[in-house]
């Protein structure tokens, strides 16, 4: 038996000490003690997203496999050999469990306020084998394209996804993190399990327990967990080709309002080390331009052009970066033209000022308190993998970013980025 111990990091931003290590097959695994809390949430993340369908393999060299994979793989992996559906044994131990797919990780999480060893290992036994057959995946295709079809009749999720794809036209955020009609009929077994050798190795992934959890307990666990050693990891990720964007479209569904989409693609190249600063840079700028306590709101509020709808999205990482504001409104046509011409001309922009920057820094401040009460935000915001700042650094961070930074990381999208705009109307 190997012995770990965890090493300490106090963030006291937020009073809180982290406990990390990496065990001997690979593994990287952070705790979060919060005594005053009963529950406790385990989660292992995988990185392993929506765009990786094509990698280069040290062995096999470039792989190209049917958009979707890594969801697919996340619904399969819940098959136990004995076909039961492990899920059923969380619920029998007292837990809930869940797992979700982004554009790059892939998570499995559990909650419980007992039987915590127990909860880990399902939780391990979940992410180290596979166990489906060619009818278990036929069947879990017919699954997924009914998943497929219900985001479809989304509106909300449709504008997204439609706005995202003429940002990232021929790429594979073109295609739903579920996959298309088609590329989800094209998943085979040999597929998944390629996929799951490649990436479910200890090396790519992260184990995160926070709440009511004793270290020495988890440290004697690991130590007896980290013993087999891993395979290095051997696949380079391929990085977005960009295309031109397709600058505006539309499509007709029943909705009762039309629904706009106006998106900016960055360009430039982030870092992984500065992309949860950067993220934080962008949402304070467009919340300033955009944002409930801007004068450009007030004002199309007042008006009937705009309602409480619009929402934004700021995604950041080193292969691609993006905004994008949604809302409902009357004047689609006319709210395009405006907020596209604010963004280009953001640097003069009347609502970017030190007491405007001051309001929404305070709003930021209080919201992040608030989430830090639930476990479920913080084991899901949380990756142990993550380089340079994380969520427990954003008090800090926060507090030093001045409205030249803000300005600084405008220019650094706008200036070189592509703009869209895409409009769901009443059929």
């Amino acid at each position: 038996m190997t012995k770990v111990t965890f090493e300490e990091k106090y963030y006291s931003a937020v009073k809180e000490t982290v406990y990390k290590t990496k065990l001997s097959n690979g593994l990287t695994v952070s705790l979060l003690p919060k005594q005053d809390f009963n529950e406790v949430y385990g989660i292992v993340t995988i990185q392993f997203g929506s765009v990786d369908a094509t990698y280069t393999s040290l062995d096999k060299g470039l792989r190209h496999h049917p958009a979707g994979i890594a969801h697919f793989l996340e619904h399969k992996l819940f098959e136990r050999e004995n076909s039961e559906d492990i899920m059923a044994a969380f619920t029998r131990l007292g837990a809930d469990s869940n797992a979700f797919t982004s554009f790059t990780k892939t998570s499995y999480l559990f909650s419980t306020i007992d039987h915590l060893l127990e909860n880990l290992d399902l939780l391990d036994e979940l992410v180290k084998d596979v166990h489906f057959t060619e009818e278990s995946v036929l069947r879990e295709q017919a699954i997924i394209q009914q998943e497929r079809e219900m985001y479809q009749d989304d509106p909300d999720s449709r504008l997204f996804f439609a706005t995202l794809a003429n940002l990232y036209p021929d790429t594979p955020l073109a295609t739903d993190i579920v996959g298309s009609e088609k590329s989800i009929s094209d998943i085979q077994v040999s597929n998944l399990k390629e996929n799951f050798t490649e990436f479910y190795k200890p090396v790519n992934m992260s184990l995160f327990l926070v709440g009511n959890i004793d270290v020495k307990v988890v440290e004697e666990y690991c130590s007896k967990k980290g013993k087999e050693v891993s395979n290095q990891f051997t696949v380079s990720k391929e990085q977005l080709l960009l295309q031109p964007v397709k600058q505006t479209d539309s499509l007709r569904m029943e909705v009762s309002s039309p629904k706009l989409a106006v998106a900016i693609r960055g360009n430039g190249q982030i870092t992984e080390a500065e992309s949860y600063r950067y993220n934080i840079l962008l949402k304070l700028l467009f919340t300033m331009m955009f944002g409930w306590t801007s004068d450009r709101f007030q004002r199309l509020y007042e008006t009937g052009k705009l309602d409480a709808s619009l929402s934004l999205e700021v995604e950041v990482n080193s292969r691609f970066h993006f905004v994008i504001l949604t809302m409902d409104t009357k004047e689609p046509v006319s709210l395009s033209h405006q907020f596209r011409k604010a963004i280009r001309q953001f640097s003069s922009d009347t609502d970017i000022t030190e007491e405007h920057l001051d309001l929404v820094k305070s709003e930021m401040f209080g919201e992040f308190f608030s989430s830090m009460n639930s476990l479920e935000f913080i084991a899901t915001q949380y990756d142990p993998m993550d380089c340079g700042e994380t969520i427990f650094d954003f008090p800090k961070i926060l507090q030093e970013i001045t409205l030249e930074d803000v300005l600084e990381a405008g220019h650094r999208l706008i200036d070189n980025g592509d703009l869209v705009d895409f409009t769901i109307f009443p059929a």
